[in-house]
């Protein structure tokens, strides 16, 4: 494992302890709470990104590059692909109730703004190569290791991430008998 990636899973860690415990159900406020996890790894990526950035080098122009491109997706992401995750526990759990409604919504709106993620994606892509090819020059190997790591978090949100919220809000549909508007 990268020191990169030991750092982040450290700190996912502590962030999880800190934020639950025992028996603790994660209970969302629309808009507002998403997964620890997601939260300390988008953290940990922004500071690791703006130490980058900081270099005058073409590495740091990359890096720039990628932070203006990933914060306003990081924005979209809390505001609601993000915040339906955390009722998987209770939904795995068999626990369905209609405070949750809130969640279809946003499942919704990730399923509508579909192709508009993708073409984020597809400018996140360009920006981690000019990013990685910029790395490979220096011989920032550990810049190397965790753009890769950036690119597959990328295709994890398109391949798993994204689905999964609107797999949520089809759930919620169909438990709570809640009509497609």
């Amino acid at each position: 494992m990268h020191a990169r990636m030991a750092a982040l899973a450290a700190a996912s860690l502590v962030s999880i302890v800190c934020w639950s415990g025992p028996g603790s159900v994660a209970r969302a406020e629309p808009a507002r709470d998403i997964p620890q996890s997601v939260l300390a790894e988008h953290e940990s990526v922004m500071a690791y990104l703006h130490g980058i950035a900081a270099k005058p080098t073409p590495e740091g122009a990359a890096a720039q590059k990628v932070i203006d491109m990933l914060k306003p997706h990081m924005a979209k992401e809390e505001a609601f692909i993000l915040p339906p995750l955390v009722l998987l526990p209770d939904l795995a759990a068999g626990k369905v109730s209609p405070d949750m409604r809130w969640a279809i919504e946003m499942a919704d709106r990730v399923k509508a703004e579909q192709a508009a993620l993708l073409k984020i994606h597809q400018g996140l892509s360009d920006a981690f190569i000019v990013l990685l090819d910029a790395a490979e020059a220096a011989g920032d190997e550990v810049t190397v290791g965790f753009t890769k790591d950036l690119a597959a978090d990328d295709l994890g949100d398109r391949e798993v991430t994204e689905p999964t919220t609107i797999l949520i809000g089809e759930f919620l549909r169909s438990h709570l008998h809640h009509d497609k508007d």
